[in-house]
């Protein structure tokens, strides 16, 4: 359960008053989807998803010649907006933002749709440049992953979102009519489709991608991407390779990945696409057309993968919408992440940053022999801020709780190594051993160093709990066989007491180096 050696005894790790978080609804209107996400907007800038639904109008199907959209999509599209517009009002949304994207923007009576919609619903919908989505895009991406040389890519039904990435900052983007319903309407007459119009489409997406690639400046990048049709192949892979975590969020499609699923899907109507898992009835016609667009991506920028997020231009309004501080570095996004569970879960932040900074502390006297670096670091960081997280559903199982919360809890800045690792640390951060499971469980993902790795993070993560509420200052010595550690207890507290030789213990057993301590 959790400690506190300061005080000598167990105490509550709830904290008490109201909670800060705000709702804040985004309403995102595509050329085949339209979506509703009700956020809850944390302090520090952390927005998380609690509610969502979904419509697909298909506003891009059967549009005219110069990109008019028809009678028939109006229709669909408002009867989607005003479903929307009741939920809005039934859940009472203080502040909903609402916008149109490709479809809508190409049309020329678009601005008629705008204001069917505001009549029949109450809703503002505004149409968003090219500019403007791949902005928000980015900033969605952004909000999840610390950006360096990289481009963002948002594949949706009517245009394709390039955003370049410079030092973390977005430097420049291009909105290319390369959307997945588009491309498919235009090329792809037979289902499944003819070798020939395959080739076709190839070749104007290559053409397309690469023109707008002469004009980047960043060389080999990173490439993450979002989207409906990126989120849908990903959910395939997953359960063709068996993948362990079923989350799409992190993500890493390959471009075997891709092969595989071109040569799977091209070969089956799209009645037959529906049944694979992750693609469904809304991608089942389109989404040939997404594998063509990824795979040229990948061979324009010469990346190794696509990386997934799970987050976009829905989260990018959102955290513009709250004043969001971004690009930010990947331990700030991780502290927020922390903050908004704290809000969720209702767990002592103050111990939780008391017991990191001391885990940090530790961390950083051992990691020269032990060659760990800034991504174990950060592991341990989030392993620290949410070790008491579990508390929230069991006191007397809360380290295995608080596990499974880590898992499953939107954590930002953070790959799924990373969030296996801190989820095993806190799991162990009472002592024990992890589950023999886990082992098999994890294996494509945490080789045989990785778990001696979270076992190890873990006894500096116990270690630090033990003796937080002390101020401990950990350093190693000159032979680095030894780990002094120096106590400056609170005035009033009743000092070291065992917490010193417990701690001791723990970072011996686990490290073999002997620990001097002494009290300030």
């Amino acid at each position: 359960m959790a400690r506190s050696a300061a005080a000598g005894a167990t105490r509550d790790r709830r904290p008490s008053g109201p909670r800060a978080v705000r709702p804040i609804g985004v309403i995102d209107v595509g050329s085949n989807t339209a979506r509703l996400v009700v956020f809850e907007a944390a302090p520090g800038g952390a927005v998380r998803a609690v509610y969502e639904a979904k419509e697909v109008p298909r506003l891009g199907l059967g549009t005219g010649a110069d990109g008019r959209l028809s009678d028939a999509a109006i229709g669909r599209g408002v009867a989607a907006l005003q479903r929307f517009a009741k939920i809005v009002r039934q859940r009472s949304i203080p502040r909903t933002l609402a916008v149109a994207t490709s479809a809508v923007r190409d049309a020329p009576n678009g601005p008629d749709f705008l204001r069917a919609v505001e009549r029949s619903s109450g809703l503002l919908l505004r149409t968003i440049s090219g500019t403007a989505e791949a902005r928000y895009g980015y900033l969605g991406v952004a909000g999840a992953w610390e950006l360096h040389d990289d481009v963002v890519c948002d594949l949706g039904g009517g245009s394709l979102q390039l955003v370049e990435v410079l030092r973390g900052s977005a430097r420049g983007s291009a909105s290319l009519p390369l959307g997945v319903l588009r491309l498919s309407q235009r090329f792809l007459d037979h289902d499944p489709p003819k070798r020939r119009e395959m080739e076709e489409l190839q070749a104007h997406v290559r053409a397309a991608v690469k023109a707008a690639f002469g004009g980047f400046q960043v060389r080999s990048p990173g490439l993450y991407a979002v989207g409906g049709t990126v989120r849908a192949l990903a959910r395939a892979a997953i359960d063709l390779r068996g993948w362990p975590i079923g989350r799409v969020h992190g993500y890493s499609l390959f471009d075997h990945d891709l092969e595989a699923l071109g040569e799977l899907l091209e070969e089956m109507p799209a009645e037959k696409r529906r049944a694979i898992p992750g693609i469904g009835s809304d991608r089942a016609d389109v989404v040939v057309a997404g594998v063509i667009v990824l795979q040229e991506l990948l061979r324009a920028t010469g990346a190794d993968r696509i990386r997934v997020s799970g987050t976009g231009i829905r989260e990018g309004i959102a955290l513009e919408a709250v004043g969001a501080a971004l690009p930010a570095p990947a331990t700030e996004l991780a502290d927020r992440s922390v903050r908004a569970a704290a809000e969720s879960f209702a767990f002592d932040l103050a111990h939780a940053e008391e017991v990191a900074q001391a885990a940090l502390g530790l961390f950083e006297a051992l990691a020269p022999r032990e060659k760990w670096g800034p991504r174990e670091a950060l592991a341990l960081r989030v392993a620290a801020g949410l070790h008491d997280a579990g508390i929230a559903i069991d006191l007397w199982r809360h380290a295995h709780h608080s596990a499974y919360l880590i898992q499953n809890y939107p954590i930002l800045g953070l790959d799924q190594r990373e969030i296996l690792l801190a989820a095993m640390a806190a799991y162990l951060h009472e002592g024990g051993s992890l589950p023999s499971e886990w082992k098999k469980r994890y294996q494509a993902i945490l080789d045989a160093d990785d778990l001696d790795l979270a076992r190890r993070l873990g006894a500096v993560l116990e270690t630090a709990e033990l003796v937080a509420g002390l101020r401990p200052r950990f350093a190693p010595t000159a032979d680095g066989r030894t780990v002094g550690v120096a106590f400056s207890p609170p005035a009033g507290s009743p000092g070291i007491g065992r917490a010193g030789e417990k701690a001791a213990k723990t970072i011996e057993r686990a490290f073999g180096r002997q620990v001097k301590v002494r009290e300030r």
